[in-house]
């Protein structure tokens, strides 16, 4: 009797070492999709933001994109760079309350958290956070709306009124993005998208959503 009473007893112990188990392996699913729900807010914050910043950029420069500019975007500040001109990060900087630094500075507006963990410290001082749409059709032409600094001659940027507001004017990057595959700053991006299954894209609308490839893909 003891010896059954014993077995029974390691087994109970079992039983509730296994239900322990699945409820911590369910909490840490839960707190996982919680914290990833969180990271996609605050992105979608940060790109609202960097969008009124573009917008109040168009309004004091003739109703025109800024421009022109480099197809991907850093998040790091430099002002000793001379491209700076050509990043939104520098361009932007007065339009969203951000000085100038004295030394090179990663812009948290311009990382996202889910970018932050994908990469570490010091690859995102390269790292391009954003793509630029660099190709927007617009009946039968294709519209360049930020100019490109990748083209020799660059074209001059657009006035924002005239790009179709259902376009997507800067999107998450990654290694996999369409318009980021064969570029030579590809290996300065993560290799998958930050916010799957989807990336985030704002719109020339004012508007963020999440997008599929397709809706990224080259015209």
């Amino acid at each position: 009797m003891r010896i059954l009473r014993r077995a029974f007893t390691l087994v109970e112990l079992l039983v509730v070492l296994a239900v322990i188990a699945i409820l911590a392996s369910l909490s840490l699913g839960g707190l996982s999709k919680l914290v990833a729900s969180s990271d996609r807010s605050k992105a979608v914050s940060n790109m609202r933001q960097i969008g009124t910043g573009i917008t109040l950029f168009a309004a004091d420069n003739d109703g025109k994109l800024p421009g022109p500019l480099w197809p991907g975007q850093l998040a790091q500040f430099d002002p000793n760079d001379p491209k700076m001109p050509e990043r939104l990060v520098g361009v932007l900087a007065p339009y969203l309350g951000i000085p100038t630094p004295t030394a090179p500075k990663v812009e948290l507006l311009f990382a996202p958290p889910a970018y932050r963990k994908a990469v570490s410290a010091s690859f995102l001082k390269s790292a391009r956070t954003y793509v630029l749409n660099m190709a927007v059709p617009d009946d039968s032409q294709i519209l360049i709306p930020w100019g490109n600094r990748a083209l020799n001659p660059s074209p001059l940027p657009l006035k924002l009124a005239t790009i179709p507001a259902q376009a997507w004017g800067f999107s998450d990057a990654d290694a996999l993005h369409p318009r980021v595959v064969g570029a030579s700053w590809a290996a300065n991006t993560p290799q998958k998208p930050v916010h799957k299954p989807k990336r985030l894209a704002w719109f020339f609308n004012g508007s963020v959503a999440p997008v599929d490839e397709t809706a990224l893909a080259l015209p």
